[in-house]
């Protein structure tokens, strides 16, 4: 059962989201799905962080936009016990970074969410191929996700990788976008559907997250949805649902 589960950010509640120590520690716990964030720098290189500012992350009220990968770099992901760890586990990795980690477990299915921020300020050619560079080096199985439709279907033109479309609302209009899209996933916020055993039927797999209540996602799994992302991934992973 375990594998229907997403690390939402790798193991969020225990290390910093995004961050190699988190990642590490979701394939510890066996996890082989997940999902993390991408956010372009100024030279165009593909960090793994969710915002577009670094105030969350390190404490510094800087863009990502601003910042070269190597002045990003310099700075330490906020962590209580920062003395604990190396300084590369505290560093807020590139995506180059993650695929080189996880090239060492074929297994894993690495979602990756292109965030928004980066399509706007960029645009979406420039930000797509961004991460396509870094993903040919993968070995094992990407799906690329986003809120944003027209990322899901540039990248369903070259047919390479599956696609997974966030969407933001449970209502007609993205229904029909989705008839439309026919991506491979399908991930909603749960709190956004007011009955998820009435999901869209298609092609598609569903994906809801974030999901913390070990009883209400094995729940939710037998109503159909294919996958559970979760911030606790400790607390789910340990639940006898999903041992």
């Amino acid at each position: 059962m375990k594998r229907r589960l997403v690390a939402h950010r790798g193991d969020m509640a225990s290390y910093p989201e995004n961050s190699l120590m988190a990642i590490q520690a979701a394939m510890n716990l066996g996890f082989t799905c997940i999902e993390i964030d991408i956010q372009l720098s100024k030279d165009a290189v593909a960090i793994v962080i969710h915002d577009d500012n670094l105030q969350r992350t390190v404490g510094i009220n800087k863009n990502m936009r601003d910042l070269t990968s190597s002045e990003i770099n310099t700075y330490l992901i906020n962590h209580p016990n920062q003395q604990d760890y190396d300084l590369a586990s505290l560093r807020i990795p590139t995506l180059q970074a993650v695929i080189e980690k996880l090239n060492n477990h074929p297994g894993i299915i690495l979602f990756v969410e292109i965030k928004k921020h980066s399509i706007e300020y960029f645009g979406l050619h420039k930000t797509v191929d961004a991460v396509l560079k870094e993903l040919k080096h993968a070995n094992f199985k990407v799906v690329i996700i986003s809120f944003v439709a027209d990322v899901v279907s540039h990248i369903q033109l070259n047919e390479i990788y599956s696609v997974g479309w966030v969407v933001r609302e449970f209502d007609q209009v993205h229904q029909q976008q989705a008839q439309l899209m026919m991506p491979d996933y399908l991930f909603c916020n749960v709190y956004n559907i007011n009955d998820p055993s009435n999901l869209w039927k298609g092609s598609w797999q569903w994906v809801l997250y974030d999901i913390r209540d070990p009883t209400y996602a094995n729940e939710l799994l037998t109503q159909g949805v294919s996958l559970i992302e979760t911030g606790d991934i400790v607390k789910l992973s340990s639940a006898k649902e999903f041992r």
